[in-house]
């Protein structure tokens, strides 16, 4: 299992929240989602060590994210 950091602009609401939960929760192989809305910023563990369909889904979504390279 792959655990991806991304730091996500934009997420202010538990209904961000559901919205980041949901568009990246439908991609292949994600097996759950910590968000931290204080911090901005997403874990993903997933079965597939891909993170670029997380990135563009949630910027497609309207929140701008990019990898935390801090956390990887």
């Amino acid at each position: 299992m792959t655990e991806i950091h991304i730091s996500v602009q934009g997420m202010q609401s538990q209904a961000c929240i559901k919205a980041v939960t949901k568009v990246i929760g439908v991609l292949q192989g994600v097996q759950s989602i910590h968000v931290d809305i204080q911090s901005g910023r997403i874990q993903v563990s997933r079965t597939v060590d891909k993170s670029d369909d997380l990135i563009h889904a949630l910027d497609a979504a309207g929140y701008p994210s990019s990898l935390d390279l801090d956390e990887q």
